[in-house]
């Protein structure tokens, strides 16, 4: 196998070329895909110490198409390699595969990517206006946001749990109302639920569903007697 190739050398311009996450092939000067790095180690057993990495998958790569003669004649393996570079060091080296497809399923849509990344900072907002909310203890907005099927499902779940935690005896009705729709947030909205009664010492008639003294044996409201 070949010895690494430091990339710097390619000059200043490389420096940008991080910056835009764009590296080229120096075997070929393709575009180097951007690849997911999997969850085990295929290499020395160390990892890469980075989710991702930089690889050429032009199949025409000369470094990709000599890598195969060079493998059987020094190994007796059929197997081959391609150009990759580590986005934090720059160096190039390379990355065994098996065949002429592998690794090419976590190579990393960019647009996808991109559509990702814009994804995660709404979320990022939406827990913003979550934090603050609960910092004013205003119940509103975090009902708001637990309503909505449109949110994520993670911020409606820390939407349920805030509410649980705010203790706010007002809410009841409100959660009582919400369409779930996935059942680990009609979990949080139960838990909620319960939390806030424990807070006030109440619980609900099962009868008429009014808030009563958790103590209570008739229910002041309709008169039935609870078990």
């Amino acid at each position: 196998m070949p010895h690494s190739k430091d990339n710097r050398a390619a000059g200043p311009d490389n420096s940008k070329k991080a910056a835009r996450k764009e590296y080229i092939c120096p075997y070929c000067n393709t575009k180097m895909n951007k690849w997911q790095v999997p969850p085990f180690n295929f290499s020395d057993g160390l990892g890469w110490c980075s989710d991702h990495l930089y690889i050429c998958f032009n199949d025409e790569c000369g470094f990709f198409k000599q890598s195969w003669d060079h493998m059987d004649e020094q190994f007796g393996h059929s197997m081959g390699y391609r150009a990759m570079i580590h986005p934090d060091s720059n160096e190039c080296m390379a990355v065994p595969v098996g065949s002429v497809d592998a690794m090419k399923g976590n190579i990393l849509d960019e647009i996808q990517e991109a559509r990702d990344e814009a994804s995660l900072e709404l979320r990022r907002l939406a827990m913003a206006r979550l934090t603050d909310a609960f910092i004013a203890r205003d119940t509103g907005p975090i009902m708001e946001i637990l309503r909505s099927s449109e949110e994520w499902p993670s911020v409606r779940l820390k939407a349920a749990q805030m509410l649980g935690d705010l203790g706010d005896s007002k809410s009841l009705d409100a959660l009582h109302a919400v369409e779930p729709g996935h059942d680990t947030i009609g979990k949080a909205i139960a838990d909620a639920i319960k939390k806030i009664h424990e807070i006030h010492f109440t619980k609900e008639c099962p009868y008429c569903a009014e808030v009563i003294k958790a103590r209570a044996v008739v229910c002041k409201h309709c008169g039935r007697e609870l078990g």
